[in-house]
């Protein structure tokens, strides 16, 4: 499944969670908005041994690490969108 809001609709369910949360009144109409949100990236490199040559798999295929995460910021404006996917649970049964 996959959900997508656009920045209307994002900005619009917030104004509704503190609204009805929070019980406050909040207006994004009339204000400057500031919307960002920062993400961890992985930082991938190939597994290598003591010698420096590369780790394979049984399949001669490299294998890689994650060696560390780096910080990412990313601006929401009224050009972007949110996506959601949401993987079925195949095989599961649901009630």
């Amino acid at each position: 499944m996959r959900i997508k809001l656009g920045y209307y609709e994002v900005m619009e369910a917030i104004e509704t969670y503190v609204k009805d949360n929070l019980k406050s009144e909040v207006c994004f109409d009339d204000r400057y908005i500031e919307f960002h949100a920062e993400t961890m990236n992985p930082v991938r490199e190939k597994k290598k041994h003591k010698n420096g040559k590369v780790i394979k798999n049984e399949h001669g295929y490299e294998q890689w690490e994650i060696v560390r995460y780096e910080n990412n910021n990313v601006h929401f404006d009224e050009n972007s969108d949110f996506e959601i996917f949401i993987e079925p649970n195949y095989g599961e049964e649901t009630s």
